[in-house]
């Protein structure tokens, strides 16, 4: 597969979609802090035996939902430190960014400006995860 040039444009794919991301988080109670402070919107919790264990949004409905899960991994799990990496589209990057740092998350690069891209910055959550931060 040759490289994409800038005036290259890619097709959208047809026929199915993607409808969620599942986080693994070190601490769940310390994940929906954060996310919740960070974006201004509560979380759909789900407990058991009154301790959350995992925690989502849900953004549309129908045939246009998607959910965003956080799940405490284990100690035991062979992937507990592994990180994954994800971005949101945010009304104001500058707000978003300065929240999630009050909340608790570790900055990359502040908002900036590139060429042909929107204005957007990158934190890390308290469990490492990082966010991209995209202006709409």
């Amino acid at each position: 597969m040759a490289p994409l040039e800038e005036s290259d444009s890619v097709e959208s794919v047809q026929g199915f979609r993607p409808v969620a991301i599942n986080v693994g988080v070190r601490d769940i109670e310390e994940a929906i802090e954060f996310y919740e402070r960070a974006f201004g919107a509560k979380l759909e919790v789900a407990e058991s035996d009154g301790r959350p264990t995992h925690a989502r949004w849900q953004f549309g409905a129908d045939d246009s939902f998607f959910l965003f899960n956080i799940r405490e991994r284990g100690r035991d799990e062979a992937h507990r430190e592994h990180v994954s990496a994800f971005g949101f589209s945010v009304q104001d990057v500058d707000t978003v960014h300065r929240r999630a740092i009050e909340a608790g998350a570790k900055e990359h690069f502040a908002p900036v400006d590139h060429p042909g891209l929107p204005r957007h910055s990158r934190v890390e959550d308290p469990s490492g995860n990082r966010i991209v931060l995209w202006q709409t």
